[in-house]
């Protein structure tokens, strides 16, 4: 964490390095308007995008387009100034050095986005939420992202700590007034809405193993005996040889990846060593992680050869496997019933591909308006605040004093508060922003 909300001057580019027809470099703090219009020689617009010479004293920099935006009208809510220039590394790492001799410094990774958490343009799950955004590889994980920094999640956990807040300061109020004998709030009352309200916070909680797949992206393992047609298939769906393809059995013996956009989520599939005893100690090796990655997968499609038929050994696989997907292959050679496959032939490839593409949705998919957890910080503190409030539940139903309920409550609230930022530290600060490039 920086430790402060722009009272020093900070430079960065805002695009990834390498050549480009267009270059954006990002100056903000205080001195920011003023060091560009010294380089261009002359006042610039607000909010307006000015083609202008930038000039280091006698030497050209490069004709730009600037963009100013003044404070508190900006992504960080302090002056900022948006440089585009034609992308050559060598003229933004110029331009970079010009700004830094006139008193401003390099900034931090995600000190721009912590800025604007700092000055209240964005909540902290707002600002993962731009990470996400700029991390996004498919349709649902730019969408889910979108959503978040939109403040969906937000509104609904500061919504549940509005209702805490109210409960801490009904029940200390009956502390503060105890002599007096008046009930600030009734306990049947305390304890329906606290249930209500325990019960939403899990429900939110819950949405994190589809929302943590979604934004991490999805494994699917391709299994079966050898020669079933796993490299062909994993080819076909990567569009590329990826994988050697030969009638040798045994011919894959280690994991290859390869990740595809599937109903608008990253899908890694893993080709693998067919199933068997081979005797091989290197094709044993493979075939032991094949087996340990179909452990962890999100997905698993165990492939049979049509001419082959079902095989005592392809029962004995399935029997061990967690809600496999059976695709039968081959189906050139010989009939292999409905949702049969044959890459060679292109038979049934666009059927299974809907078939996974409906998998996915139907296991992932998510309430389009529904408030989505996406990762371990903001499950933690959904997972902490249902703790709180079991706990301010169980001193309501022992007829413990309000003292005990009110503190329960308090980290009920904390929790939440601790999510968005509004209680906060600089461990979770150097967490999230540790995660950006310099130039977000």
């Amino acid at each position: 964490m920086s430790g402060n909300a722009g009272r020093d001057t900070i430079v960065a580019p805002a695009t990834a390095p390498g050549r480009s027809a267009i270059a954006v470099v990002r100056i903000d703090g205080p001195d920011a308007i003023s060091i560009v219009e010294a380089l261009a020689g002359r006042e610039l617009e607000t909010r307006r995008a000015t083609h202008t010479s930038l000039r280091d004293g006698n030497e050209a920099i490069d004709d730009a387009v600037v963009v100013v935006y003044r404070a508190p009208s900006s992504y960080t809510g302090n002056d900022l100034v948006e440089v585009s220039l034609h992308g050559s590394s060598y003229l933004v790492g110029k331009l970079i050095d010009v700004v830094r001799r006139s008193g401003a410094r390099i900034a931090e990774p995600g000190e721009f986005t912590e800025r604007a958490v700092l000055n209240g343009k964005l909540d902290l799950v707002q600002a993962e939420s731009v990470a996400d955004l700029v991390d996004a590889r498919a349709a649902m994980q730019s969408r889910l992202s979108l959503r978040n920094l939109s403040g969906e999640l937000s509104r609904a956990s500061e919504s549940m700590r509005a209702t805490l807040l109210d409960l801490v300061s009904r029940f200390e109020a009956a502390l503060d007034f105890a002599d007096e004998g008046y009930e600030f709030v009734g306990r049947a009352e305390a304890r329906s809405l606290l249930e209500s309200l325990l019960g939403e916070v899990r429900e939110t909680a819950a949405t994190w193993s589809r929302g943590h797949a979604i934004q991490a992206g999805l494994t699917a393992v391709i299994l079966g005996l050898p020669n079933a047609g796993k490299s062909t298939l994993l080819n076909f769906l990567c569009g590329t040889e990826r994988a050697i393809v030969t009638p040798v059995a045994g011919t894959t013996r280690d994991l290859l990846r390869e990740t595809v956009d599937l109903g608008g989520v990253p899908v890694t599939f893993v080709d693998t060593a067919g199933l068997r005893a081979s005797g091989d100690a290197i094709e044993e090796i493979g075939v032991g992680r094949a087996r340990e990655v179909a452990r962890t997968a999100d997905l698993v499609l165990y492939l049979i050869d049509s001419s082959q038929g079902v095989t005592d050994e392809d029962r004995a696989e399935l029997g061990q496997l967690r809600d496999p997907i059976v695709v039968f292959t081959k189906s050139d050679l010989a009939e292999g019933g409905e949702g049969a496959i044959s890459v060679l032939a292109g038979r049934g490839t666009k059927e299974l591909l809907a078939r996974l593409d409906a998998e996915v949705n139907e296991r992932y998919a998510m309430a389009e308006e529904s408030p989505t957890v996406v990762n371990q910080r903001q499950r933690g503190a959904f997972d902490a605040c249902a703790e709180a409030l079991e706990g301010a539940l169980a001193a309501l139903r022992s007829e413990a004093s309000e003292e005990f309920v009110a503190a329960d409550l308090r980290r009920a609230a904390s929790a939440l508060g601790a999510l968005t930022g509004a209680i906060s530290s600089d461990d979770i600060y150097r967490e999230i922003f540790g995660r950006f490039c310099i130039g977000k």
